[in-house]
């Protein structure tokens, strides 16, 4: 997640259907209007985030509304870069 949305669009102008904007007013957790690129998945052990919070290089944030997520999901499964294995999981 990035607040730089116009780099976004312009990396994704011939596939807007993968990257999501998301503002403060759709999740609160945010203070400025950012962009998801769902070309770009990365994967985490559950034990590498652990440690990223305890080091404090991470913090949690309360879960997607409902809505953002369902975006977000489209978003990924549209995406040609992403890998079959990662878009079962969703």
């Amino acid at each position: 997640m990035t607040s730089n949305i116009e780099a976004v669009r312009r990396r994704n102008r011939e596939r807007p259907e993968t990257f999501i904007e998301v503002s403060p007013s759709d999740y609160d957790e945010l203070k400025v209007d950012s962009a998801i690129d769902c070309n770009v998945v990365v994967e985490k052990a559950l034990s590498e985030l652990v440690g990223m919070v305890q080091r404090k290089e991470a913090r949690y944030h309360r879960d997607l509304p409902v809505q953002i997520f369902a975006k977000l999901k489209a978003a990924v499964l549209a995406s040609s870069v992403v890998a079959p294995e990662i878009k079962e999981l969703l």
